[in-house]
């Protein structure tokens, strides 16, 4: 301990553990150093998207002065509507780069990102690949700067993230802080690229790293305070103004059951958007051509829907902006009604996105989940005022579009804190607080009724990977069967004697042993009260296929271990063979309730539940 604070500490009497001490400083250093990354990151990402939509549109000039003027950086559907039958050449080139790289370079820079990211902290020790960075940057700038429908902030989620796992692998950290850092990451590129710190520690807690601990919390926090901080330092705009600039005071409480309602239409509407993002993710990837052409095809029919409506083009807040100013002159340039155009262009957009992301395109869910939420609420607010004009007043369907805009994504990802919060942080307006809680959580219980998974995890589900979002995590879901089984059980044959079996269970400790035909075949399981029961009865000449069990409780190997308990509780059996799916008679191997319990208390410390320090002082008393 260095003798200053070896100093302090004799001199106020502080209990200080070294151990304990040297690792939260050692994260928050990391901390800062990923936050200054990822506000570098968020400016780069934005002048890489500018710059290709400079050359994609403009031949390489630049369009407009960003650093002067920060809605340069998003083109609006003006600018596309101004470039006509060009579209049809320019998306479906931009899909077909996007489709080289992802397809030969990094495969997780395909999609919105925050999945690869889960995947990592679930099944790889938070680690990442380094090139996912550079990918990703590349595939998802493409994407969007081309006039693909998708957000950056999936993107640079998922590049935030790769640095801070990076920096956790290169300095040979345990996969425990990896993960830390890793959050670190998550929590950093949101705060950055929305000045949004307070919904980006939120996010990386409430969808990335799953755990609310001070040894991950500060580290989270400090590194969104200095990416933000960063950010604003870089573009000489410490406070920026917000985003989406609100103009509602929530006085009617007979308003409340108004937005629950709204909440209740955005939960449905956001799984709605989850089934036919991946279901038209299933179609294309059930097209006989090559992977790399699939974004490319994906880009041309987005260019398609943009020749008639180009506000779905790009990330689109210009769009979001008309429906939260109530700019009805903006919004009704498609040639209908108001409310017809708002309702048309939340269609057009979930059907844009869902070409954009299914057919490989590399972009964020979030802006898009912004931008239907906002034109599902503002067209359900002048819904309400023709109904209820007494209760719902003529110039509040802007709050009701940003309450959607909440809800919507709510429903969508189940991060309802974040959902809460970074509207507020995107609007600097706490006069909508209450009907924004009400509509998010209303949207999020109407979502975990509808679907067991959200827009992030049911790409998981569909590798194979179970991934909750529970904060406090059963850990037990989070083992698959074959990582805990026995993989080469000790086995009997039918033909095999009681009083053989008995002397296998004493020289081994076995309580039971898979039964085997002529074939190979698991025919049944032979338990130590069978044998015992057999001997008592005087059956000593009794074989396996005498006393064995044949109707059985099988378990197979990409079951959790949960499962596997309840099978064991619920049948009073202490153990099970575990057999192959295909083949049911394919003995692949053994679980006990021993083997649970070990693979448990592994897992418990492999999640870094004793602190270092602890473990040298026994090691070393």
């Amino acid at each position: 301990m260095p003798p200053l604070l070896r100093r302090i500490r004799d001199r106020f009497h502080i209990d200080v553990k070294p151990g304990l001490l040297n690792d939260y400083l050692s994260l928050n250093i990391f901390a800062v150093l990923i936050g200054m990354a990822c506000g570098l990151l968020a400016l780069a990402f934005r002048y890489l998207i500018w710059g290709v939509q400079s050359l994609a549109y403009n031949g390489g000039v630049p369009i407009g002065d960003p650093w002067a003027n920060p809605a340069a950086f998003d083109f609006s559907f003006q600018f596309f509507a101004n470039i006509g039958p060009w579209l049809l050449l320019i998306l479906p080139v931009g899909g077909l780069i996007v489709g080289l790289l992802t397809t030969y370079l990094a495969k997780e820079a395909k999609g919105p990102g925050i999945a690869e990211v889960m995947e990592a902290i679930q099944t790889k020790g938070g680690r990442v690949r380094p090139r996912v960075i550079a990918v990703k940057a590349l595939a998802s700038s493409v994407s969007i700067g081309t006039g693909g429908s998708a957000g950056r902030e999936g993107p640079i989620v998922q590049m935030g993230s790769a640095v801070g796992s990076v920096i956790g692998q290169r300095s040979r950290l345990s996969d425990t802080r990896i993960k830390i850092l890793l959050s670190c990451g998550a929590a950093g590129a949101i705060a950055a690229t929305f000045h949004a710190p307070i919904a980006g520690v939120l996010f990386s807690l409430e969808l990335i790293l799953l755990e609310f601990r001070t040894r991950s919390f500060i580290p989270i926090v400090v590194s969104a305070v200095v990416a933000a901080t960063f950010m604003g330092v870089l573009t000489g705009n410490p406070l920026p103004p917000p985003l989406f600039a609100a103009s509602y005071e929530f006085q009617n409480p007979l308003e409340l059951p108004m937005f629950l309602l709204l909440g209740l239409v955005a939960g449905l509407m956001a799984i709605l958007f989850i089934k036919l993002l991946y279901g038209t993710e299933d179609f294309f990837e059930k097209l006989k051509i090559k992977p790399y052409l699939k974004p490319a095809i994906g880009g041309l029919l987005v260019a398609v829907i943009g020749l008639g409506i180009p506000h779905v083009l790009g990330v689109g807040y210009d769009s979001i902006r008309s429906a939260v100013a109530m700019n009805e002159g903006m919004l009704t340039t498609i040639g209908i009604s108001l409310i017809g155009s708002l309702v048309l262009l939340m269609v057009v957009k979930i059907v844009a996105t869902s070409l954009t992301l299914g057919s490989g395109g590399s972009g964020g869910v979030f802006a898009p989940s912004l931008f239907i939420g906002a034109m599902l609420g503002g067209a359900f607010g002048i819904g309400m005022h023709f109904l209820f004009p007494s209760i719902v007043a003529s110039n509040s369907w802007g709050a009701y579009a940003l309450v959607g805009m909440g809800a919507f994504f709510a429903g969508a990802s189940r991060a309802t804190l974040t959902s809460i919060v970074i509207v507020f942080e995107l609007t600097g307006d706490y006069r909508f607080i209450l009907p924004l809680m009400l509509a998010c959580v209303v949207a999020d219980g109407v979502a975990i009724l509808t679907s067991r998974h959200t827009i992030y995890t049911e790409k998981l589900k569909r590798r194979g990977i179970r991934f909750t979002q529970e904060m406090q995590t059963n850990v037990l879901e989070m083992i698959p069967v074959e990582d805990a089984m026995i993989k080469d059980p000790e086995t009997i044959t039918e033909e095999t004697s009681v009083g053989r079996i008995a002397n296998r269970i004493i020289f081994t400790g076995y309580h039971g042993f898979p039964v085997l035909n002529e074939k190979g075949e698991l025919v049944g399981v032979v338990a130590q009260e069978d044998v015992r029961r057999a001997l008592k009865e005087g059956r000593h000449k009794a074989t396996a296929a005498d006393v064995e069990t044949r109707k059985l409780i099988l378990s197979y190997p990409d079951e959790n271990l949960n499962e596997v308990l309840e099978k064991m509780a619920l049948s009073g059996i202490g153990r099970l063979p575990v057999v192959s799916r295909e083949d049911e008679k394919r003995l692949v191997g053994f679980i006990t309730r021993s083997d649970i319990i070990k693979a448990h208390r592994k897992k418990v410390e492999e999640e870094g539940h004793a602190i270092p320090y602890m473990r040298s002082t026994r090691e070393n008393p």
